[in-house]
């Protein structure tokens, strides 16, 4: 009779068997290998912590079929966040920020700013009922023609920066693709990162919803793939389908692995019909 012990054992073996199987196993490994993964930065997350000991912003979950964290944010509230402490050491000339958001306004306004220490505008994204603009270092400032972002319904935004390029995407269509040649952005980490507010006087915050705020560091073509890959986190009335396999894992591969509450259940039925000490689970992370 096998023991408890020996199942895992037993597992272990062949899921390691699955994966070297895989035809795609070696090569996807092989490609990653000095691939650096894109470090993904949920600011949502962090503004959202902020919300309670804000005046005129609030965190709600969207009511309908998913039910989707809402950062609300008045017209004369301000988010800070330190940029050192949001980006680490160093901010990478390559992104995608991805964005969900809805708003109202007919005015020109500022939706997110990144400051040095001397509130000297190092990025900022500006929203206007015909315009999207881009503004970055070395007084690069880039309108995309957008005539959707004030009417008051939801949308998705993502801007791709890379050395050679910067794409912008609205609703999942490409927008426009701007070429140009970028020695680097010099954004230091140093200062703050602003949703809402104002820089000069003249200016008018943002005023409206966000769903989604995301940067990914390092990966300036998931914009193009944001309502494929990069949607926020929202709930349904149902259970939410399985993620899709990864490339480099086998269907047998994927099959052997047990869900954590399957590995509960295996080891609840041993502790009832037998006495045995259950030996401790170990946590193992497959590199596929």
């Amino acid at each position: 009779m096998f023991t408890l012990a020996d199942c895992l054992l037993l597992l272990l073996a062949l899921i390691t068997v699955g994966a070297s199987a895989d035809p795609g196993y070696a090569d996807s490994a092989e490609l990653g290998s000095g691939t650096p993964s894109a470090e993904e930065i949920d600011l949502l997350e962090s503004l959202s912590l902020l919300a309670v000991n804000s005046s005129n912003v609030s965190l709600t979950m969207s009511e309908g079929g998913w039910r989707c964290p809402t950062l609300q944010i008045g017209q004369y509230s301000t988010l800070t966040l330190p940029m050192r402490e949001t980006f680490g050491a160093r901010f990478e000339d390559e992104f995608s920020l991805l964005l969900q958001l809805r708003s109202w306004q007919l005015e020109d306004r500022s939706l997110l700013t990144l400051l040095n220490p001397y509130s000297h505008i190092l990025l900022q994204i500006r929203l206007s009922p015909y315009t999207f603009s881009f503004v970055s270092t070395r007084h690069r400032h880039y309108e995309f023609p957008v005539g959707v972002l004030s009417d008051g319904a939801w949308h998705r935004v993502s801007v791709g920066v890379s050395a050679q390029r910067l794409a912008l995407y609205v609703d999942c269509t490409l927008v426009e693709s701007v070429s140009w040649n970028s020695p680097g952005l010099d954004i230091t980490t140093d200062g703050l990162l602003m949703v809402g507010g104002i820089v000069e006087g003249f200016e008018t915050p943002f005023e409206g919803d966000l769903r989604q705020m995301t940067f990914l560091m390092g990966n300036p073509d998931a914009a193009s793939d944001h309502c494929a890959f990069h949607r926020p986190a929202c709930k349904g009335a149902s259970v939410a389908p399985k993620p899709p396999r990864s490339p480099g894992m086998s269907r047998t591969m994927e099959d052997l692995l047990l869900s954590s509450n399957d590995l509960e259940d295996l080891i609840e039925n041993a502790e009832s019909s037998t006495d045995m000490e259950v030996p401790p689970i170990v946590s193992v992370t497959l590199g596929v």
